[in-house]
């Protein structure tokens, strides 16, 4: 959300500088970076997610890992579509015209709403315990039988 935060700062300000002009003043490809950051961080995510469910989970409902991860995603879309709807009732930041607006801003509240998540997940991680982790002792030899 960082690097998105700064591409459209950087893009409303060249929009603004050649306001008026049929020009396209910025490349699509300005959307790469953002675009390839989201996508590989979704790649380490799914299956971390799945693993981990299917590790914790009882034997009896390890088939409901996938459909877990799939109730997750549709609660956060309909999240972000509150948030979306919440920021166009208080703010001018999302308006018709997308030159007009404040997009930037937006994604800095998603920069903020990401740290505060990433905190959150760093301190249920230190205090989770694992259910089915096997007791290994490191010290004893494998023994030759």
């Amino acid at each position: 959300m960082v690097v998105s935060a700064l591409v459209e700062s950087k893009r409303l300000n060249v929009a603004k500088s050649n306001e008026g002009s049929n020009i396209v003043a910025m490349s699509v490809l300005w959307l790469v970076p953002q675009l390839a950051l989201n996508g590989i961080a979704e790649a380490f995510h799914y299956p971390g997610q799945v693993s981990l469910y299917y590790q914790e989970f009882p034997i009896t409902l390890k088939n409901m890992a996938t459909a877990m991860i799939s109730v997750i995603l549709a609660i956060s879309f309909y999240l972000a579509t509150a948030l979306i709807d919440v920021v166009r009732k208080t703010s001018t930041w999302l308006p018709g015209n997308i030159n007009n607006g404040r997009l930037d801003n937006v994604y800095w509240i998603l920069v903020i709403g990401g740290v505060v998540n990433f905190g959150y997940y760093v301190t249920c991680a230190w205090y989770y315990k694992y259910q089915n982790l096997n007791e290994v002792d490191h010290n004893e030899t494998p023994s030759d039988e």
